[in-house]
């Protein structure tokens, strides 16, 4: 009987067991680590603004109408809850891991990085604002301006406020102040 062939193990791991694997290879071989360090801060590195924007544009363009029906109106022990409300709750949830990808960045040094990030965050918010459609969720969310006051905070309390030019670029007729 022929021995069934095994397809390559490490293409099928899911991200917590690759993860795994590369602990256990560093913890074996450190010497490994300065190169693993290299890696990672060269994929870091390699964020530019547009692909934030796609993305950012992309996760608020798909938040649901019905998003609103949980958390809209009364709840006991909460109280009412308008829908103007629910929605910008939805909105500042769905931003929340892109501007921990900011604050994480500016913590390991990269600013470049951080700005591309921060700068993507607000040209997808600047994109969303010129949507005329506005029959879903975004249409009760207000202005998306508003809610770049978070990340222009967020470098601020980092001291890494944003080049002008590259706000610019982004998105233009904004400022940062």
């Amino acid at each position: 009987m022929a021995r069934q062939r095994r397809a390559p193990a490490l293409k099928a791991l899911r991200p917590h067991e690759a993860k795994e694997i590369l602990d256990a290879l560093l913890k074996a071989h450190p010497d490994l680590i300065p190169e693993a360090e290299r890696l990672a801060a060269g994929i870091l590195d390699d964020t530019t603004w547009e692909s934030v924007r796609e993305d950012v544009t992309y996760a608020l363009l798909s938040l649901p109408l019905e998003a609103l029906n949980e958390r809209a109106g009364y709840h006991p022990g909460r109280g009412y809850t308008h829908e103007c409300d629910a929605a910008g709750e939805i909105v500042e949830e769905t931003l929340a891991p892109f501007l921990d990808d900011v604050a994480r960045r500016l913590k390991l040094g990269m600013t470049a990085s951080a700005h591309q990030v921060a700068v993507g965050v607000l040209a997808g918010l600047h994109t969303c604002g010129d949507v005329h459609d506005r029959d879903g969720l975004l249409g009760y969310a207000g202005d998306m301006d508003t809610y770049a006051h978070s990340v222009f905070t967020l470098l601020d309390k980092h001291r890494q406020p944003l080049p002008d030019d590259l706000l610019d670029t982004a998105c233009p007729g904004w400022s940062s102040r």
